[in-house]
C-alpha cells in the first residue's frame, strides 16, 4: 500500500520537479529521454503546423467478428424469359431468376410445374435469353459475361465461358437458322457469335469508341445481317455484315433516345424499343418506317412502349405491352399498331413465345419482373389467361440496410428487386414489408418516417413503415430522371424544414446534383455539377450551411474525367459554393461525413479518414485505414463513445479518434452499416466464394466501461488544463476517465489532490503515463478548485 502524504507534500514535490522539467525542456536537456511515445501525440500539438497522416496500426482480428444471420430477402427477380419446347413434347418457359449462382428454372407451361432447376455456377442473374434453331436454350449472364447452353433432351447445363474476355454482363441474344447465337457486351460493346459445331467465336469488335453498352442485336435470317443497339448516352443502331463483318451506322436521323433496349426481327423490319418507344427500321434500307396509330388514324414515328422488345411474329402480327400494359399489336400487313382490348395485370411483358394449342397459334409470354407472372393470350379468341409461374424463390442480393432508432429492428432492401424487409433481433426473423425500389440512401425523419432515395427514377419518397402499403405510402415527392438526369439519390439527410438530396447523373451523363426539398411547401431546387462533372455522394448540414462531397464518377456507362474528390461548402438557398477543399489529394470519392465529437468535421475518402475544420474545410489531419479506391455509394460511418466505426471496401475497421490510430476489424465481404439503440451493428454480407452480399450480419463492439467518455483533447482536472495528451488507456476509457471523478462530491480539496496523486502514481508504474505527464497532472489537480 502507498503511504499517503500531506496535500503540502504533494504540491511542493510536483512544483520543484515541474520547475526542473520546463527548465530541461526550454534548454532542450530532455530531448533524449523526455520525447513522448511515437505511437501518442505530442504532448503540446501545434494547431498550424503540418499535416501528416498519422501511422495506422492495422491489425485483423483472429476470429471472425461478425455473425451471419442469414438471408433476410428471399425473392424474385427475372430480367427476360424465353418459351422453348423439350424433344418429348413439353412446352415450356425458361427464367432465370437473380441469385448467386443463379438458378435455371424449367416450367411446364400447361401444367404450371416447375420441371427443374439448373444452377449456373458463377451466375448471379441473365439479361440474355434465347432459344436456338436446334431447341437448346443459351444463357447470358452476369457479372461473369459467360455463355451457357442448356440442353432439353439431357436436362443439363454446359457452360462455354466467357465469350468477350474481360466483360461484365451478356445483353441481348438473338439466333440464326443454323444453330449460331449472337449478343452484346457490356462494358466494351462488343457485339459476337458463338458457333456451336466448332465452339468458335466470332468477334465484331468493340463498336463504340465511347458507349459502353451494346445493349441489344437481332438476327435477320433473310439478309444475313445482324443488328446492334449501341446505348448511352447516344442510341445508335448498328448494322453487321456477319460474313465480311462490315459494320453499318444506320441510326435513324434525329434519334433523341438514349439506348436501344431491345431489338427484334419480323417481316424485314428491325423494331426497337428506343428508350421507351417503339421504333420500327426497314431492315434493308436502314429507314425509319411510318406506322399507323388505329387510336387516331395518324400516321406516327414511333408508339409507347414498356416491354423487353415485341414478340415474334404471328396471327395479328407482332405483340407487346405499352406503358398501360395494355397488349398491343402491331400488324405487319398494314402497319398498323392496335390495342387488343386485354391488360396485362402482372407487369410489362418480359418474354415470349408461340406454342400451338388444339391446332391454332396461341402466345404465350412472362408479365413483370418479380412475381413469375405468366400469360396466355388466344389471337383468335381475343381471350387472355394470367397466373404466375412457380419459379423458384432465392435469396436476392442486398443493397441497403437502416436501423430503427426507436425499435431497434433493421430494415433491409434488396437490389434490383427492391423488395423490403425488417429484421427482429429480438426474435431472429425477417418479415417482408413494402417493396420500395432499389434504395441508394434513406434516412428517419424525428417522426418515424423515412425519406427513401430509389434508383432508377431518382426518386425521393416518404414511407410510413407503420402504416399500411397505399398509392400513397410511400409517397412520391419528386422524381429527377427525366428532368434533371439524375438518377442514384445516394445521400439523403433529412435535417429541419429541409431534405438534402446527393445523386448521381443518368445513364451516360456527367454531373451529379444536390437537391433541396422543401418539407412544408414540397418544393425543390436542384443544383447541378456544384463540383464539375463529379456525384454529389456524402452530405452534411453544419449550421446554416452544408458540406458536400464528390465522388468523380459519371453516370453508369461513363468513365471519370475528374481526377479527385472534393469536399465543398455549399449555400443551400441559393447553391452558392462557398469553399472548395480537396481534403485527400487523388481520392476517388468522399463517400460519409459526420460531426465528431471534438466538433469537427470527419470524413471518409477511399481508405483514408480525415478531419476538417467546419467552418473552413481546412483539413486538420488524415488517419489512413486501407489503400485503395471506392465508389460514391460505397462507405459508411458511425460514432460510438469516441470511437469511429466504418464499412467501407468491403472492410469493418474502427478508430480511434483521440489516438489516431485505425484497427481492421475485417477485411473484406461486407457493405453498408446501421447501429441499433443497444450499440449492436448491422453490416450487409458477401458470404466467402459469393459475388454478392445476400445475408445480414452483425457486430457487436466490447463492452464500454466508461460509457460518456471525456474526449477533451488533453486532460483536465475541473476547471484546469493540464496540457497532457487525452487518450484512450483501454478500450471505451480515456485518460480522463481513469482519474478521479472531478464532478464528484470532495469533502476537500486536498483529498481530491491525493486521489489524482494516488491514481497517477498507479499510470506511472504501469507505463500508462510518462513522470512529466504525472507531475503536469498533478500540478493540475492542485491548482483546481475541485473541493473548495
Amino acid at each position: 500500500m502507498i503511504p499517503r502524504r500531506p496535500f503540502s507534500q504533494v504540491l511542493s514535490r510536483a512544483a520543484a520537479v515541474l520547475a526542473v522539467t520546463l527548465g530541461l525542456l526550454a534548454t532542450g536537456g530532455l530531448t533524449a529521454t523526455a520525447a513522448p511515445d511515437p505511437k501518442r501525440p505530442d504532448p503540446f500539438p501545434s494547431e498550424t503546423g503540418p499535416i501528416r497522416p498519422d501511422d495506422a496500426r492495422i491489425g485483423i482480428a483472429a476470429e471472425d467478428p461478425v455473425r451471419d444471420l442469414g438471408a433476410p430477402i428471399s425473392s424474385l427477380t427475372v430480367m427476360e424469359g424465353a418459351v422453348g419446347r423439350t424433344p418429348d413434347g413439353r412446352d415450356v418457359v425458361y427464367a432465370v431468376p437473380a441469385g448467386e449462382n443463379a438458378l435455371l428454372n424449367v416450367v411446364d407451361l400447361h401444367s404450371r410445374q416447375l420441371l427443374r432447376t439448373v444452377p449456373l455456377q458463377g451466375a448471379a442473374g441473365a439479361w440474355a435469353i434465347t432459344v436456338a434453331s436446334d431447341g437448346s436454350l443459351y444463357v447470358g449472364t452476369y457479372p461473369n459475361a459467360h455463355l451457357y447452353r442448356y440442353d432439353p433432351g439431357t436436362g443439363t447445363v454446359t457452360d462455354l465461358g466467357q465469350p468477350i474476355p474481360g466483360e461484365a454482363v451478356i445483353y441481348g441474344l438473338t439466333a440464326d437458322q443454323n444453330g449460331n447465337v449472337y449478343a452484346g457486351t457490356y462494358p466494351t460493346a462488343h457485339a459476337f457469335k458463338y458457333d456451336p459445331s466448332n465452339g468458335e467465336v466470332t468477334d465484331y469488335g468493340s463498336l463504340d469508341p465511347v458507349q459502353q453498352y451494346a445493349r441489344s442485336t437481332v438476327y435477320d435470317p433473310d439478309h444475313n445481317k445482324l443488328f446492334v443497339g449501341i446505348s448511352t448516352p447516344n442510341a445508335r443502331l448498328l448494322r453487321i455484315d456477319v460474313e465480311t463483318r462490315e459494320v453499318e451506322d444506320i441510326t435513324p436521323p434525329g434519334t433523341t433516345a438514349k439506348d436501344f433496349i431491345d431489338l427484334d426481327y419480323a417481316g424485314g423490319r428491325v423494331f426497337a424499343n428506343a428508350s421507351s418507344r417503339l421504333v420500327v427500321v426497314d431492315a434493308v434500307t436502314g429507314e425509319q418506317v411510318k406506322f399507323t396509330d388505329a387510336t387516331t388514324g395518324s400516321l406516327v414515328m414511333d408508339y409507347p412502349i414498356a416491354a423487353r422488345g415485341v414478340s415474334a411474329a404471328g396471327p395479328g402480327g407482332v405483340y407487346f405491352t405499352n406503358n398501360t400494359l395494355d397488349l398491343i399489336h402491331y400488324d405487319l400487313d398494314t402497319n398498323t399498331v392496335a390495342s387488343t382490348s386485354v391488360r396485362l395485370t402482372r407487369g410489362a411483358s418480359i418474354g415470349y413465345g408461340w406454342v400451338t394449342d388444339n391446332g391454332q397459334q396461341v402466345l404465350y409470354g412472362l408479365a413483370g419482373n418479380y412475381s413469375g407472372g405468366t400469360f396466355r393470350y388466344d389471337p383468335q379468341a381475343k381471350t387472355l389467361a394470367q397466373w404466375s409461374s412457380p419459379f423458384k424463390y432465392v435469396p436476392v442480393a442486398l443493397m441497403h440496410t437502416i436501423a430503427d432508432p426507436a425499435t431497434g429492428k433493421v430494415f433491409v432492401n434488396a437490389f434490383l428487386n427492391g423488395s423490403t424487409s425488417i429484421y427482429d433481433p429480438a426474435t431472429g426473423k425477417s418479415t417482408v414489408t413494402t417493396r420500395q425500389g432499389q434504395v441508394e440512401g434513406w434516412a428517419w425523419d424525428n417522426t418515424g418516417k423515412l425519406y427513401v432515395g430509389v434508383y432508377p427514377y431518382g426518386r425521393l419518397s416518404l414511407w410510413d413503415p407503420n402504416a399500411p402499403a397505399s398509392p400513397t405510402n410511400p409517397k412520391e415527392l419528386f422524381s429527377l430522371v427525366d428532368s434533371h438526369h439524375q438518377n442514384r439519390p445516394v445521400s439523403v439527410v433529412p435535417a429541419g424544414k429541409s431534405v438534402y438530396v446527393g445523386t448521381t447523373p443518368a445513364y451516360g451523363e456527367y454531373g451529379g446534383a444536390l437537391t433541396v426539398y422543401d418539407v412544408p411547401t414540397g418544393a425543390f431546387t436542384v443544383y447541378r455539377n456544384l463540383v464539375p462533372d463529379q456525384t454529389i455522394s456524402s452530405l452534411l448540414p453544419v449550421g446554416a450551411g452544408l458540406w458536400a462531397g464528390s465522388s468523380i464518377e459519371g453516370g453508369q456507362g461513363t468513365e471519370p474525367v475528374a481526377t479527385e474528390a472534393h469536399l465543398v461548402k455549399v449555400d443551400p438557398s441559393n447553391g452558392a459554393v462557398l469553399a472548395d477543399v480537396v481534403p485527400v489529394p487523388g481520392a476517388a470519392s468522399i463517400n460519409e461525413l459526420i460531426v465528431g465529437p471534438d466538433g469537427n468535421l470527419w470524413g471518409l475518402a477511399d481508405g483514408i479518414v480525415f478531419v476538417a475544420n467546419p467552418t473552413t474545410g481546412a483539413v486538420l489531419r488524415q488517419i489512413p485505414v486501407f489503400s485503395g479506391r471506392t465508389g460514391a455509394n460505397d462507405g459508411a460511418l458511425s460514432w460510438r463513445d469516441g470511437y469511429l466505426y466504418g464499412v467501407a471496401g468491403g472492410r469493418l475497421f474502427v478508430v480511434d479518434s483521440l489516438g489516431g490510430v485505425s484497427t481492421m476489424l475485417r477485411d473484406h465481404g461486407l457493405n453498408r452499416l446501421t447501429q441499433t439503440p443497444d450499440g449492436t451493428y448491422y453490416t450487409l454480407l458477401r458470404p466467402d466464394g459469393w459475388t454478392n452480399p445476400t445475408n445480414l450480419a452483425s457486430y457487436t463492439p466490447p463492452a464500454d466501461p466508461c460509457p460518456q467518455s471525456d474526449l477533451r483533447a488533453t486532460v483536465w482536472t475541473g476547471n484546469i488544463n493540464s496540457h497532457v495528451v487525452n487518450r484512450h488507456v483501454e478500450y471505451g476509457c480515456t485518460l480522463t476517465d481513469v482519474l478521479p471523478d472531478a464532478e464528484a462530491d470532495w469533502p476537500s480539496h486536498g483529498a481530491y489532490v491525493h486521489a489524482v496523486d494516488k491514481k497517477v502514481e498507479e499510470l506511472e508504474r504501469a507505463g500508462t503515463v510518462e513522470r512529466w505527464e504525472g507531475l503536469l497532472i498533478r500540478v493540475a489537480a492542485a491548482r483546481s478548485d475541485v473541493g473548495r
